[in-house]
Formats: C-alpha cells, structure tokens, sequence
C-alpha cells in the first residue's frame, strides 16, 4: 500500500468524475476525493454525468446505480460508446447476484459497497488508479515504439528515395540517367529518340581542364532542358538523349533544328573561358522490338561525322551502316566463341633499349586463334567494347600473362582499357594474380590511354594512384595522338610515354612528325621519365631514333609479335 503522500505524488494529476443522486453522501466523499485528484467533477444523476464527460473527459468515474433520469449501467453504457476503455467504478448499496453478475459483464473496475468505508473506498480506487497508469503507461510506450518505428520507416523511405535517385539521376547534371531512360521507355516506349553528341567536349577538356568540361555539361543540360523541357537525358560522358511522345516526324525534326541553331549560336560561360560548341545529332524512330535502340543512333552519329560534324540527320539503313552493323554482330559473335573455347591468347612483342639493343620488356597483345589464323585486336576490339566483353578480353590475357610471365625476371605491359577502369576490379583482380604466382607488381606495366576516362578522370586517377602506390608501373600509350596534353602528364604520375606510332612511321618524311617526336623526348628527360618509339618499321626509322636519344624500340624492324617469350 502507498502511504498518502506517495498516493497524491503519483495520482495528483489525475481527474475523476463522481456521480451519485444523494448530495449529503456525494459532497464528503467528494471532499476525500479532492486531497488527491487533480479535479473532481460531480454529477447529480446519470444523465447530467454525460454531459459533463462530454464537455471534460475524465480518467475514471465513480457512479451509483440507482439514479433518477438515467441509471449507472445506462451511464456506463453511454461513456463506453465513446470511449471502450474508460475506468468506471461503481458505488451502491446493492449486493444482490444479479447485480453484481451484471456489474461484471459491465467490466467495471471496482466495486464500493455503501454505506461508505474510506479504508474499501480507498483500496477500489487505488487499483483502479495503478491499473489506469498501467495502461496508460503501456499507451505512451506503444506511441513511442510506434514513433520510432515512423521515424526509422521515414528515414528508410528517405533513404530509398536518395538512392534511386542517385540510380537513376546524373550526379554531374541532375538529369535523369540512361538507366531512367530504360525505365520510362518501358513504362511508355516514346516515337522517336535524339542522340546529341558534343562534337568539341574532348577538347575542350584538354585545353581547359576537366573541371571547365564540366561546367560546359552543366551548362549544356540546362540549355537542353529549357528546350525540351522533361524528356532530356545524360547517358554518356559527352552524350544526351532527348525523347518525344509525338508520332509527327516534323515536330521532332523542328526540335533538333532548334536544338542545332541556338547551340551554334551560343556561348557558354567557363571560369576560364567563354566557348561555342557544336552538336552531331542522329534522330531515330522508337519501336518495341527494340524498347531504346542505341545503337542506331550511334550509328546515325557515325554516318553523320563521316560527312562532317556540326549536323543533324535521320538514321536510314544504308549499306555502308548495314555492313557495319553486321561486321560488329559477327565479331562479337566470334569474340564470345574465342572465350568459351579459350582461342584468347596473349602474343608478345619485345621492346628493346636502345643503348644495349637487349630485349628488357614486352607488351602483351591479345591475339584469336583460329584454326591456323592469328587475328589481330583490330578485327574484333571494337565489337568486343560494343557488346561488353572487352572487360573479359582483357582479364584473359592478363591472367595468361601473369601465368607466363612467373618464369620470368622481365617487365611486361598489359593494355588497360577505360572499360576496365570502369569496372573497378583491376586491384583486386592483379593483387590476387601477384600473389598467386610470385610476381613483383613492379614487373607489371599498365598502357593506358593518355585521354583515359576522360569524362570521369579523376575517379581513373585515384584507381592509377593506388595500382602505382602498390607498386605497379604505369605507361601513356600513344602518346602524341590528337588528344595528348602535356599538363595532364603532371597529374598521370607514370613511368614510360610510349609515342605514337603515326608519327615514328613518318619521322623520316614529315618534319612536322620529327618535331614533335624531339618535343616528347625532350620533355621526358626534362621531367625523369623514360619513352618508348613504337611502329619502328626500317632501319632508318631506327637509326633516327637511336640519334634522338629514345630510351626504348618497339616494332617490325627489330621483332614481330612472338607466340613465346624468348
């Protein structure tokens, strides 16, 4: 039992509604009441008694029975209707069977016999009370329970949401995706498509950096969306597609017309710069079989380039594009057959030194064997990249590589691809080849592209970071070729430049060729790296080179690509 003070402490916020007909039996028990209840109300019979529960909800209620107007089991009846769990104790003078069997169907919550004892008047409240905070506890704990689950179900929903936003939006632009794009073409396949092409972007991002190509993005969304509003799309680097619902060849024509003569006539504002692009733009017919047909627009954009950029066009099924198409579909084909059937195979070519004339390195160059035919990469690299398997071409020689090259001391370099930049698997993937056959990372070279992931370089960069700080070797390949840029070579951290073949070939005959290749050279003395010539073709070639002060030779002059390491 609670001693009176606790009573009050605990139950002192509480209100309590008293009904009884009798004032001279209803004022003093109301007066006992009032020492412990927030507030008592009163009530002179059944009828009045809801009324005033009406006007003032209460937390229990202490009725008689018998009452002129309307009884105590009408009362109880009526506030049940409004509220099923309301503590109710009944006080009567009634003790017959009948009464009390029905008190209990009533499921009251105590019952006080009259004449009034305080002592049993006192006990009946004060369970009814403990069971009331009970409950009422349990109530506020479920609404907590009930609060955190909201709130976890809200930041989940949050959560969700911000990811397939991020699924399905482009971080750079904040335009939908080219996964968006195969989403809404599924829910409602548009009429006709329009792939947009930056036709200067690559240099754009050499001249000024990366960070002004991605403002020039930036822009260029913005520029695309105030024209064609929701239906604009970026699904590659320098690519955007734009769709249209209309079945009328005209309208989207006059879109992309629009499209071509406000580009060509604006400027876009970069930090450093004020610059025009220009677009190529292929318009395709949509239809089911092919839900989001990329590759005719693509197609569309080559036909169109190999007219001139800065133009617009329909994709038609000419011959010239029906041979192409054919041409990839075949060697993808074969490419697929080449794996399944392990015909990949890695042949490799020696690079010399120039001083000693020894053979100290090779380049791994993957090679399909078929019957007594070696195809080159030329034949099906394209096709490879075009039907996703070029991450496949690539793993197959690298493991073969590693396999050949743990009986040997000798460097070998293996071609990277922005593919398998994409992929992210190189660490992992070579970590576990070196581990496997005992090999240094500091045999291995990485040729990549000097213009590598271009539109996404510096996620490129840290993957070369951590390939080098792991003790792998890193080479521009073809450096020299139209994109290279001195500036970025700063932030590349490798080891060789490897200069482009197209000039080596001419060095001879084309002063300009000469001048570049003593431009390479020099500046990779200048900055401690060394250069490879590749494409020596003739002594002359040869000869040239050695007075220029290459450090390394690669070519047909000195060795063909062998089957084996010598």
């Amino acid at each position: 039992m609670f001693s009176l003070n606790r009573i009050k402490e605990e139950f002192g916020s509480l209100k309590l509604l008293l009904v009884d007909d009798e004032k001279a039996a209803r004022e003093p028990i109301n007066q006992f009441l009032s020492l412990f209840f927030n507030k008592v109300y009163q009530a002179k019979d059944g009828m009045e008694a809801l009324q005033v529960y009406k006007e003032n909800p209460v937390d229990i209620i202490i009725t008689d029975l018998l009452m002129p107007k309307m009884c105590g089991f009408d009362l109880i009846n009526a506030v049940r209707d409004i509220r099923p769990k309301q503590k109710i104790i009944i006080m009567s003078a009634q003790t017959d069977k009948d009464t009390i069997v029905k008190a209990i169907t009533y499921r009251v919550d105590g019952y006080i016999l009259k004449p009034i004892n305080q002592t049993q008047m006192f006990e009946s409240i004060e369970k009814t009370v403990a069971s009331f905070l009970i409950e009422r506890e349990n109530v506020e704990y479920q609404q907590r329970l009930e609060a955190k689950v909201k709130e976890q179900v809200t930041k989940i929903e949050t959560y969700s949401r911000q990811m397939i936003r991020q699924l399905e939006q482009d971080s750079l632009t904040g335009l939908p995706n080219k996964e968006k794009l195969q989403i809404d073409c599924a829910q409602s396949l548009p009429h006709w498509m329009v792939l947009i092409n930056i036709d200067n972007l690559k240099y754009i991002n050499i001249a000024y950096g990366m960070q002004e190509g991605d403002i020039l993005l930036r822009q260029v969304a913005d520029f695309l969306s105030e024209i064609a509003h929701n239906h604009v799309y970026r699904v590659n680097g320098d690519e955007f597609i734009i769709t249209s619902m209309h079945e009328d060849k005209h309208l989207i024509e006059a879109l992309a017309k629009e499209i071509h003569q406000k580009v060509y006539s604006k400027r876009f504002e970069l930090t450093q710069a004020s610059v025009r692009i220009t677009f190529t733009m292929g318009i395709v017919p949509v239809n089911e079989s092919e839900n989001v047909p990329y590759h005719k627009a693509h197609l569309a954009v080559r036909q169109l380039r190999t007219k001139r950029k800065n133009s617009m066009g329909f994709y038609s099924e000419d011959l010239q594009l029906r041979r192409y198409h054919e041409t990839m579909n075949e060697w993808a084909y074969k490419t697929k057959l080449a794996l399944e059937l392990d015909l990949l195979v890695p042949y490799f070519q020696p690079i010399v030194n120039a001083k000693t004339n020894e053979i100290e390195k090779y380049e791994c160059l993957a090679r399909i064997i078929d019957r007594d035919e070696v195809i080159t990469p030329a034949a099906f690299v394209e096709a490879s990249r075009i039907s996703g398997m070029i991450v496949d071409v690539t793993q197959r020689i690298i493991y073969k590589a590693f396999k050949i090259f743990s009986q040997s001391d000798k460097e070998f370099s293996i071609n990277i691809t922005d593919d398998d930049l994409k992929e992210e698997y190189l660490i992992g993937f070579l970590s576990k080849l070196t581990r496997k056959y005992g090999i240094s990372p500091g045999q291995v070279v990485l040729e990549v592209l000097e213009n590598i992931s271009e539109y996404d370089a510096s996620h490129a960069l840290e993957q070369l970071e951590a390939l080098k700080s792991l003790g792998y070797q890193i080479a521009i390949d073809d450096f020299g070729a139209e994109s290279s840029n001195f500036a970025r070579l700063q932030h590349l951290n490798i080891n060789y430049i490897k200069i482009d073949g197209s000039f080596i070939k001419d060095i001879n005959s084309d002063a300009n060729s000469l001048n570049i290749v003593k431009t390479i050279i020099f500046y990779a003395k200048q900055s401690g790296l060394k250069t490879i010539a590749e494409y020596v073709h003739n002594k002359d070639v040869y000869e040239t080179l050695l007075q220029l002060g290459v450090d390394y030779l690669q070519g047909y002059y000195l060795y063909k690509p062998l089957k084996d390491v010598v």
